[in-house]
């Protein structure tokens, strides 16, 4: 598996996109802000939404029409406006939206889908979708980069990804975009994310290995600890390299690759966190199970005296400790080892040497590091990926409206 140089959405073969500004939040900002992704054929399609009881418009029609139709051609993507806590109306302009692009662009019903992203608690403006619809579709190319800045709110950076799969049979290739940086927590993020791939492979291993790599990627990352009404990942396989995944090996380096793919542009979420300058991964091993593991790191990993800690690089090993009891898992309070990166700081829930206050601190000054702790009663693990939280977070987000 290689990875592809300013590789993105559309760098799998047949998929191309577009994104222009239609000013959806009405600011007369010149921000790109309507996208659209597109494959030349029909593609299977899988995905994994928010597990918030409110769940966005988009969220609640795109779920019933991949349970219930085999392909689609796209997807129409809006940034600036969530269409969540909208009632009966936003579930009408979500397919009032959909059937007219599928008008334009000559298809039958029921073969785009629609996400959207940005404020909740406002209508959508229907008549700039459709007012600007012509634009979009004239805009398509094959490349990323416009798309990639139409679905970003908050991010600094736009996200992508692409990889290069060989296999016995000939080579395939995997692409994504993605969008998040506040309200991320599992499951998922704030956060949309759209993968394509070239690879032909049935519905339900696709839907199979796309549960998996979000399980161990968008769900092992948090900067908030809020969850999203609209986060959603959607995978498009439109099978045109005609390489078939469809035997047990190729099935799981099929899922590996797309692992990979989600894994990165999870931590690229994490770096993008707002006001944050630290992606930081804690590993809790040796846990009883795993679910208290992955408790006791989500624990560590939201607390904000331990995010507040990330961002003053303070060594502060007794609030790591303190989370680590607040997550009410089955701990020996006296036993617990911590580490940074290799840095071996706290054993038997003691500092080992208050002399190593500094080496943890220049750790904690790099933009990337791992916090390790060593429960020292099982054999199961979990990783997360937090970050820190900094003035700007209460900044960006005081402003988010106005």
């Amino acid at each position: 598996m290689d990875i592809i140089k300013n590789g993105g959405v559309c760098t799998p073969l047949g998929f191309s996109s577009a994104g222009i500004a239609a000013d959806i939040k009405g600011k007369k900002s010149t921000k790109k802000d309507l996208g659209i992704l597109i494959s030349e054929i029909p593609c299977t399609v899988a995905a994994t939404f928010t597990e918030n009881k409110v769940k966005a418009a988009p969220v609640i029609v795109c779920n019933d029409l991949i349970s219930n139709n085999n392909e689609f051609k796209g997807i129409i993507v809006n940034s600036g406006n969530a269409n969540a806590c909208t009632g009966k109306q936003g579930i009408e302009n979500t397919f009032k939206i959909i059937k007219h692009y599928e008008n334009e662009l000559k298809l039958q019903e029921n073969f785009l889908l629609m996400a959207s992203t940005g404020v909740i608690g406002v209508q959508l403006p229907v008549d700039k979708f459709i007012n600007n619809s012509l634009n979009l579709i004239n805009s398509i190319e094959d490349y990323h980069e416009s798309f990639n800045e139409a679905i970003m709110t908050t991010d600094s950076f736009p996200k992508s990804i692409a990889v290069l799969v060989e296999t016995d049979n000939g080579a395939y290739v995997i692409g994504a975009s993605a969008k998040g940086a506040g309200m991320i927590c599992p499951s998922m993020a704030t956060m949309l994310c759209f993968i394509t791939t070239d690879a032909l492979i049935d519905k339900t291993t696709l839907n199979l290995t796309l549960q998996n790599a979000v399980k161990n990627s968008f769900n092992r990352i948090t900067v908030d600890g809020d969850m999203s009404t609209n986060d959603s990942v959607y995978i498009f396989a439109n099978g045109i390299s005609g390489i078939s995944i469809n035997k047990e090996k190729d099935i799981r380096q099929f899922e590996e690759a797309l692992t990979f793919v989600c894994l990165n542009l999870a931590k690229m979420i994490v770096k993008d966190g707002e006001g944050a300058t630290k992606l930081v991964e804690i590993e809790v091993k040796n846990a009883k199970s795993e679910e208290d593991a992955k408790k006791c790191a989500f624990k560590i990993a939201n607390s904000p005296l331990v995010k507040t800690m990330f961002f003053g690089a303070d060594p502060n090993w007794g609030r790591l400790l303190a989370s680590v009891g607040a997550s009410l898992i089955d701990i020996d309070p006296d036993n617990i080892d911590v580490y940074f990166d290799e840095l071996h700081y706290v054993t038997k829930s003691a500092i080992i040497d208050t002399s190593l206050e500094n080496k943890a601190h220049e750790i904690m000054k790099k933009n990337e590091y791992k916090i390790t702790i060593d429960l020292n009663i099982g054999n199961k693990s979990f990783n997360a990926f937090s970050c820190d939280l900094t003035y700007d977070y209460v900044k960006i987000n005081t402003d988010y409206r106005t």
